[in-house]
């Protein structure tokens, strides 16, 4: 722990306020994707001065200044934390290979480091606002089916097991699962759309039943020229394993833990389609990306593991096996309990922008949900979590769309998350539906979520 509280003074001393926000800009430019962006920002980054700096903190969505975007604070890294960050991972990842008390103690002190910065995150999206609209089932279920119809040229090639474009196979883990959760309502106002559906399902599981690999994680699409960061990243897997790519696949897990995120989805996916569908094969499929899951060590990234532990609940509700349950469990009082800030955020920049924080809420959910007996310490961090993505909305409307996640909430009858999930609806309406046509314009979990009161 004596790596943690190193001195800074240096790095303090050739860190200005100019070069940390550029470094906050680049990481955003690169995240767009932008390659003459990111060429723009490193050119200036070599000398910056102001102007340039609020030229650029505009163009990558930063308000004047750099710390806040749509006038939500971000994460300002002060040099006693960049000179300590990697320290900290590191002891993060040795003591997550030990018990929760060590994890405990290296969350502690990072908290203490952090202060007034912990659980905040370094980018913000903009929110949304729409008039409250009412909707009934059918009318969700039309603008369900409308939306998937508008993509009806990429959902033909998936009902016929053949992958769209360079997606990733999260993509078709989100179809399958919001599919399985809109069918009863679906069954109950159009029985008549059904086989179209059905056939959807089936397509997309045949997609990831033949690129599972054998010892059942999912793979990740060769990005390279495709994708700034991911690329980047393919190229380190590349580097460090010859045998990392596979007819346009990488086949081999991420050393920092990212696999777990497709496994994750896609292998929960498959055990909703086999319960749904009764389909064996689907559900021996999910048991096999559970089963790699259960062995995955927990690393330094707090949403990596969420993705295992809502894959494991969901791999015990599905068969009863206690060793997935347990799993589970383990995997959140070491991967992610720990590490939740005192605003309901997970401690580290990362990690508490909304859309991972969604993700860390949706497995605590799903342990919930597969617990026989409810835990004070889930229940608690679902509370908070869900506190901090209300206080997000109040301030600035729908950041990212949480309809799924609210809904399972057990405090439905709290006014603030009632007024939250009429305005998380209301905002699926407005993205989707386009005068009388309809737009797939969030996830199809999301747009589910609708049909489902």
């Amino acid at each position: 722990m004596a790596l943690l509280w190193a001195s800074a003074s240096a790095l303090a001393a050739e860190v200005t306020d100019a070069a940390a926000r550029m470094r906050v800009v680049m990481q955003l430019a690169r995240e767009k994707n932008d390659r003459a962006l990111v060429e723009r920002v490193r050119q200036a980054g070599r000398e910056p001065d102001e102007t340039k700096v609020r030229a650029l903190e505009a163009e990558v969505g930063l308000d004047p200044g750099g710390w806040s975007m749509h006038g939500l604070k971000i994460f300002k890294p002060a040099p006693e934390f960049l000179a300590q960050r990697d320290a900290f991972n590191r002891a993060l990842a040795g003591a997550m290979t030990q018990d929760t008390a060590a994890v405990q103690k290296v969350c502690v002190a990072m908290r203490q480091l952090l202060g007034d910065q912990a659980g905040l995150p370094d980018a913000r999206r903009a929110g949304e606002r729409a008039e409250p609209c009412a909707i009934n089932q059918a009318e969700a279920v039309n603008l369900f089916l409308g939306a998937l119809a508008a993509e009806k040229k990429s959902l033909r090639e998936i009902s016929a097991g053949k992958t769209v474009g360079h997606n990733m196979l999260r993509l078709y883990a989100d179809l399958i699962q919001g599919c399985c959760e809109a069918r009863p309502a679906i069954q109950k106002s159009q029985p008549e759309k059904l086989s179209e559906v059905d056939r959807l399902v089936a397509g997309a599981c045949a997609i990831l039943l033949r690129l599972q690999q054998p010892d059942g994680l999912f793979p990740f699409p060769d990005l390279r020229g495709v994708n700034i960061r991911f690329g980047e990243m393919i190229e380190r897997q590349v580097a460090g394993h010859p045998n990392a790519l596979k007819d346009g696949w990488v086949v081999v897990p991420d050393p920092d833990g990212g696999t777990q995120f497709d496994t994750g989805l896609c292998g929960t996916a498959l055990l909703t389609a086999g319960a749904t569908y009764h389909r064996a094969e689907w559900t021996q499929a999910g048991r096999r990306a559970a089963d790699w899951a259960l062995a995955q060590r927990c690393v330094p990234n707090f949403n990596y593991n969420a993705f295992s532990i809502g894959l494991l609940a969901r791999a015990f509700t599905a068969t009863g096996e206690a060793r997935y349950l347990a799993g589970a469990i383990r995997k959140a009082e070491i991967g992610v309990l720990p590490g939740q800030a005192p605003n309901g955020r997970w401690l580290d920049p990362h990690n508490a922008r909304t859309v991972y924080h969604l993700i860390i809420l949706r497995a605590l959910n799903d342990l919930a949900a597969a617990l026989p007996a409810e835990r004070s310490d889930v229940t608690q961090a679902i509370s908070k979590a869900v506190g901090a993505l209300l206080d997000e909305f109040e301030k600035a409307g729908v950041t990212t769309v949480a309809l799924r996640e609210l809904q399972r909430c057990p405090t439905k009858s709290d006014a603030r998350l009632k007024a939250m999930l009429e305005l998380n609806r209301a905002v699926i309406v407005q993205k989707c539906r386009r005068g009388d046509r309809a737009k797939l314009a969030v996830a199809v979990t999301e747009l589910a979520a609708l049909t489902c009161r």
